[in-house]
């Protein structure tokens, strides 16, 4: 597991530091510099000419420090800043004259305001590293004036090393802008930024390198929101333990509402899955139409039939039929293959405001989901894909995907937990967000989403909180994909093989 901070309370953190700690800005400057030289140093030991683009604020004073101790490890050092020397103010402005005052004839220094763009072009290429320190955790917006100049001029081939934050990366959401370095090597100061855990930006960012400020994170970022990410590797801590003398009455169970005349296969899906994860009863609530031949193909379920009226479930009748099952499952899924009939809105609100154990809502369900008709339920799990999540927060799909960190914020406002699918899904509730960096386009599959919401509701009939099966349920599923893609490739998968597989996760 890796995490990754708001951008905002990394500069929390700095405050604190200096008034809580009483480390003075100037020494965290120093320190952030100083390690980021001798990481340089360590790692290329026979590159001699560094070239140091230093940006205006405190990004660009980092760099001046890394100039410094890199002199004073014998490199030839050239210094190209963005503003005039002159106009650095503050703790910036004191490295920019401790620099100067070394007066070692291997080091200059220029502002690219009074050279051409033939000589800057000469400089790179003469270069055996070129340092960015332009932009940091503070910036906004996209790189503009001299330093949008020198990203231009800067060529993917050239080793680049970038300090904090590779400058053009958005530092919260991982947006690029068209001008935007990109580094081998990101040496992050205290702990990395949410937008390097996304694309594209990840990819700009390089190998990711944590450096000491002088602080540690727990004393600044303690207790703090934070986006962690999470591997096969982190699945073994997930799983509950199970006991030799378990019932399964001890396993928990799961009441699944779904199903219609087109899509009768997902909510049996769902149950596959909710049975395959370890649930100990699965109940399906099914049109009644639906029973029979449901019941040969999953015979280990309960099944309550749902009274219909020219295909569509009537939903008057949903409180006193599932009255004795609403009392003894743990946990509900409601939605797989529900179809868009009138009645769903109905259900669904029924379920949203009397049922107050985990719910899991997904498919055609999340549809009648806004913000404006539905309230805030702690106990809810949404599991949206962008253009469900677009729906939701009535925008487009592709504003969701150009800013999937902020989209799931935003959901996490509308329901207890969010789950954001798609590549990388992401978890969140509240300001706190998980990210699975596992799975397989094998996903990409009619029912694959079925299997993702049985999956998570058997965790949370398990007793998990709602935040934690849901990261253990996607991150299951993500590994059952991942399986499939090494033993038989991405395509033709089906989606009963996926619940099939998420048995095999648990095994390994």
């Amino acid at each position: 597991m890796d995490k990754f901070y708001f951008p905002s309370d990394i500069r929390e953190a700095d405050v604190r530091a200096v008034k809580e700690f009483a480390i003075p800005s100037l020494t965290l400057m120093e320190n952030a510099g100083m390690s980021a030289a001798n990481e340089l140093i360590k790692r290329f030991s026979s590159e001699e000419k560094i070239l140091v683009l230093c940006g205006p604020g405190n990004n660009g004073g980092d760099g001046f420090v890394a100039a410094r101790y890199l002199l004073q490890s014998n490199r030839m050092v050239f210094v190209l800043t963005t503003i005039l020397p002159d106009k650095y103010q503050g703790d910036a402005a004191h490295n920019l004259k401790e620099l100067i005052k070394l007066d070692i004839s291997s080091f200059n220094i220029k502002s690219t305001i009074e050279i051409e763009d033939d000589e800057i072009s000469k400089l790179i290429l003469d270069s055996d590293i070129v340092v960015d320190a332009m932009l940091g955790t503070g910036t906004s917006g996209i790189p503009r004036g001299e330093i949008s100049r020198l990203i231009k001029l800067l060529p993917n081939d050239i080793k680049t090393i970038s300090f904090d934050i590779p400058s053009g990366i958005d530092p919260f959401t991982g947006s690029i802008s068209d001008e935007c370095v990109k580094s081998d090597i990101t040496l992050t100061f205290l702990a990395p930024k949410t937008g390097m855990s996304f694309p594209p930006a990840r990819d700009m960012c390089g190998e990711i390198i944590t450096l000491d400020i002088g602080i540690s994170q727990e004393k600044v970022l303690n207790n703090i929101d934070h986006l962690s990410t999470y591997t096969r590797e982190d699945m073994k801590d997930m799983l509950p333990v199970i006991p030799r003398d378990i019932h399964k009455g001890n396993r928990g169970a799961v009441l699944i509402l779904g199903g219609s005349y087109n899509y009768r296969g997902a909510p049996i899906l769902s149950a596959l899955a909710a049975l395959r994860t370890g649930a100990g009863l699965v109940v399906l609530a099914i049109p009644d139409y639906m029973v029979d031949s449901a019941a040969m193909i999953i015979p280990e379920a309960i099944f309550v039939p749902l009274e219909t009226k020219a295909g569509m479930i009537l939903p008057n009748n949903i409180p006193n039929v599932l009255s004795f099952w609403l009392k003894k499952c743990n946990a509900a899924v409601f939605g797989p293959g529900i179809g868009r009939y009138l009645s769903v809105p109905e259900m669904l609100s029924w379920f949203w405001n009397n049922w107050n154990k985990p719910l899991v809502v997904d498919a055609d369900a999340l549809s009648y989901i806004s913000s404006k008709n539905l309230p805030f339920k702690s106990n809810i799990i949404i599991t949206p894909h962008s253009a469900e999540a677009a729906s939701i927060l009535e925008c487009t799909a592709e504003e969701v995907n150009l800013s999937r960190l902020e989209s799931s914020l935003k959901l996490a406002k509308i329901s207890g937990v969010a789950v954001l699918k798609g590549k990388d899904t992401i978890i969140s509730s509240g300001n706190n967000v998980r990210m699975v960096r596992e799975g397989s386009p094998a996903l990409a599959v009619p029912g694959s989403g079925d299997v993702l919401a049985g999956a998570i509701a058997a965790f949370c009939a398990a007793d998990y909180t709602v935040f934690d099966a849901a990261l253990a349920g996607t991150l299951l599923h993500a590994l059952a994909g991942s399986n499939i893609e090494a033993k038989k490739g991405s395509t033709g998968t089906l989606a009963r093989e996926i619940a099939n597989e998420l048995q095999n996760v648990i095994r390994q």
